[in-house]
């Protein structure tokens, strides 16, 4: 954490602790980390987002074509790249016309299924892939230089548990859909 970050923390902490002076039984742990996990995703995205902008690429777009990357032959469905790379249809939608229009990507109806779209990466959009992942990488390897392959595990592991916790949270709190 650097000190802009941790005088940060300890802001939030003491604030938490004086709230919880005033508010009995508050799960001070619980807000700590949600806040916590919510500031270094946003300066998780910032450090990439900064690493991918002289490529002339969005965070997300690059997500997108890695993700379409990373599938046989380079050739998915919008709809297919959404959960991997973490967007919405209407995302995918503009961030899939602004890899066509840089020739990135090409998008073609499906000869199977005419009403879905197929997307394939370019050998313009690999190179630029190729390129910019070890640019990405660096700093992924100085952040996590202090964690062992099992801490690392272990945090991984940590992670998934809570996002099954909050996709069941999310579930729950969804109003049934008419059938």
């Amino acid at each position: 954490m650097n000190n802009s970050a941790h005088r940060q923390c300890e802001t939030l902490e003491a604030n938490l602790r004086r709230l919880s002076a005033r508010v009995p039984d508050l799960p001070i742990a619980g807000i700590l980390l949600s806040r916590l996990i919510q500031n270094l995703g946003r300066e998780m995205a910032s450090m990439f987002e900064h690493q991918i902008r002289p490529f002339g690429l969005a965070e997300p777009e690059f997500r997108v074509l890695a993700t379409l990357y990373s599938q046989p032959d380079g050739v998915a469905h919008p709809s297919d790249l959404c959960a991997g790379a973490a967007q919405s249809p209407a995302n995918m939608s503009r961030i899939s016309d602004a890899l066509v229009g840089r020739g990135l990507i090409t998008r073609v109806m499906s000869v199977h299924d005419r009403r879905r779209m197929v997307l394939r990466i370019t050998g313009q959009g690999e190179e630029l892939v190729r390129r910019l992942l070890p640019t990405l990488c660096a700093p992924l390897r100085e952040l996590f230089k202090d964690f062992s392959d099992e801490e690392q595990r272990q945090l991984i592991a940590q992670l998934k548990r809570l996002g099954l916790k909050l996709d069941e949270g999310m579930s729950q709190d969804m109003p049934e859909r008419a059938e």
